[in-house]
């Protein structure tokens, strides 16, 4: 059941994309003013990479939200008063997978500069909320899957959330947007 339920999740996703457009932009982290991170809560030491990656963005001065996913049916006691760190759970999908409820309405309001998914294998799940997503700019591991990201970070060796952090500092640096 569950691999059909993910086919119809894909077929509506797909077709939600047909009619969807954003403006795009080329930021880095001196221009950009606000971030979405998306993220698999479900990943080892996930959430001490996130805290460490909004930290580097709040020091730059940029405003920051977090989302995270977890295969889970409710929010783990220790995560219900994170700041800035939303936690969808299975509680929070429809039928066909796709994100619902408040948390995604919070997220539908944001308007960021740039999303940056780190998620390192590609989630129904979140690809519903990368996709649809208006960020300006879009940044994500290199996936082979079609997708709308800007800037793609090529995981060869290292298929990890921390390798993915120090390549997106880096790469993003160097950028130099136009005004």
């Amino acid at each position: 059941m569950a691999g059909l339920r993910e086919k119809i999740g894909k077929r509506v996703l797909k077709n939600k994309l047909r009619s969807f457009q954003r403006e795009t932009h080329v930021y880095n982290f001196e221009s950009a003013q606000s971030a979405v991170i998306v993220f698999d809560a479900q990943i080892n030491n996930a959430f001490h990479i996130i805290k460490e990656f909004q930290s580097f963005l709040k020091e730059k001065g940029i405003r920051c939200t977090v989302f995270g996913y977890m295969n889970q049916k409710e929010i783990p006691q220790d995560m219900l008063f994170w700041k800035d760190i939303h936690v969808i759970t299975r509680g929070n999908l429809n039928w066909f997978m796709q994100p619902v409820g408040e948390i995604v309405e919070l997220y539908n309001r944001e308007d960021p500069d740039l999303l940056i998914d780190f998620s390192t294998t590609p989630l129904l799940e979140l690809q519903f909320l990368v996709q649809l997503s208006t960020a300006r700019f879009k940044i994500g591991s290199f996936t082979e899957e079609r997708n709308d990201y800007d800037l793609m970070i090529k995981l060869s060796e290292r298929k990890d959330m921390a390798f993915l952090s120090e390549q997106i500092m880096h790469y993003v640096s160097m950028l130099n947007p136009v005004k």
